[in-house]
């Protein structure tokens, strides 16, 4: 029988996955990203969102399925087949595993924006039988198309944050808005208009993230590109007189009676999926949104002042790794993110293709090493397979790949010099790691 949550004490470089598929790199400012295929298209078929569990196992919705993804084992648990629907947005409870519950959104097709429902349900995890259990619908709303929202995030207080469908001409009253419901399904006594709306006025809400002080923002689709909200009580976004920048209604727009809030910020790219980076891991994204690009592909980031109420101009990660997809095998659009604690993140890549997860992380571990240092003296770099490092006295050395992976290598030394031979190696990034008077110092090599 499993024992939930409990995790093996193993070393950080003893197991990472490998996929058959080749490793793609994105060089990000002063940051090499190694990009690993973890699922391919034949383990996680039409994935929508994904989430990282505190139970360090990655959580995804996946057509009638939820399923969880262990990268120490790289098992792929199947806790709920409901044999129809299309899943969503997925959530689980702030207090987890404490209090054992999961927030769904199935649309009620096999394809999301397929069917004519959107449906918010809550399950319980039973950790005997590692299952859910116990489907409770919570509310719904009705869509046109397959702009039919679904993401959904708990907020500051507790409650449980949905975004719905793209409001239509003729559409019901809570299309274009965000809604706000206790875990329960019942109405917190502080939504703005008396019944489960919390904002209205969005065109086609897709992501919804938290910021370090407890305000929420979501990115939104307009006509060729997104906006980022900030998201306030009983405030109207714009839809359909705005979209965006841009009115669509003169009449409405014109009215000194009609009121309307701008975006923090708006950009040509599509996007998705979005999640606050906060780590210091991949420095080019601390304390920015990273939101997932659709038709453009790639990545976009989003920079927040130090109070964070503005946000500045973005940057679209676009080309090499992060493009549209071309011979070869990049990433192509992508679905959502799901941030680890340790600064890595996960990535549903090629969506709507031959979808993957894909895991994003330091080429080198910044939880393991001082930052490279151009200093150390390796000689021929690149190399076809020998290798000489200038060690010194005292000194040791050890040699691990693009995953941090410790490797093993034919050695020899002679004085103060260590030759080392990766003949048997694949090409790729190699690093050095020598160990001298308590400090690890690193240095890159390419093996041809």
């Amino acid at each position: 029988m499993r024992i939930p949550y409990a995790r093996a004490i193993l070393p950080a470089l003893l197991f990472v996955p490998i996929s058959a598929s080749a490793q793609l790199t994105y060089q990000l400012g002063n940051t090499l990203l190694a990009i690993d295929v973890v699922l391919d298209s034949s383990r996680a078929n039409a994935p929508w969102e994904i989430v990282w569990g505190p139970d360090d196992r990655l959580w995804m919705t996946d057509g009638p399925l939820i399923t969880r993804w262990d990268p120490m084992t790289d098992v792929v648990d199947t806790l709920m087949d409901r044999g129809h629907g299309n899943g969503m947005g997925l959530a689980l409870h702030p207090d987890f595993p404490n209090t054992p519950q999961v927030f769904a959104v199935f649309d009620s097709a096999y394809y999301y924006g397929g069917g004519q429902f959107s449906e918010v349900f809550r399950f319980t995890y039973d950790p005997q039988g590692d299952t859910l259990m116990g489907e409770m619908q919570l509310t719904s709303f009705r869509h046109q198309g397959e702009h039919s929202g679904g993401r959904i995030l708990f907020d500051a207080s507790g409650a449980l944050l949905i975004n719905t469908a793209e409001w239509y001409n003729g559409a019901d009253l809570v299309d274009g808005s965000t809604l706000r419901i206790w875990p329960d399904g019942s109405l917190p006594s502080d939504n703005p208009w008396g019944d489960d709306r919390w904002t209205r006025g969005h065109r086609n809400a897709q992501g919804l993230a938290m910021l370090p002080n407890g305000s929420i923002v979501n990115t939104e689709l307009c006509n060729g590109g997104s906006e980022v909200d900030l998201l306030i009580a009983g405030k109207n976004y714009g839809w359909n007189e705005y979209d965006g920048l841009v009115c669509y209604n003169p009449d409405s727009c014109d009215s000194p009676l009609y009121e309307h809030e701008l975006p923090f910020v708006w950009f040509w790219q599509p996007v998705s999926g979005c999640e606050l980076y906060t780590s210091n891991a991949i420095p080019e994204f601390t304390n920015k949104l990273i939101a997932c690009a659709l038709m453009s592909g790639g990545l976009v980031s989003v920079p927040f002042s130090a109070q964070w109420d503005s946000a500045f101009a973005p940057i679209h990660y676009t080309n090499d790794a992060f493009g549209q997809p071309m011979p070869g095998d990049n990433c192509g659009r992508i679905r959502d993110i799901a941030i680890k604690p340790d600064g890595s993140f996960y990535l549903i890549t090629n969506d709507r293709q031959n979808a993957r997860i894909r895991w994003v992380h330091p080429a080198i571990s910044t939880s393991v090493l001082d930052p490279v240092d151009q200093s150390i003296r390796m000689w021929p770099n690149p190399t076809s397979g020998l290798i000489t490092v200038a060690l010194p006295h005292g000194g040791t050395l050890n040699v691990v790949d693009a995953l941090g992976r410790r490797i093993e290598t034919s050695a020899q030394r002679s004085g103060e010099q260590f030759t080392l031979d990766l003949f048997g190696q694949p090409a790729g990034i190699y690093t050095v790691l020598l160990f001298h008077d308590g400090k690890t110092r690193a240095q890159r090599v390419v093996k041809r």
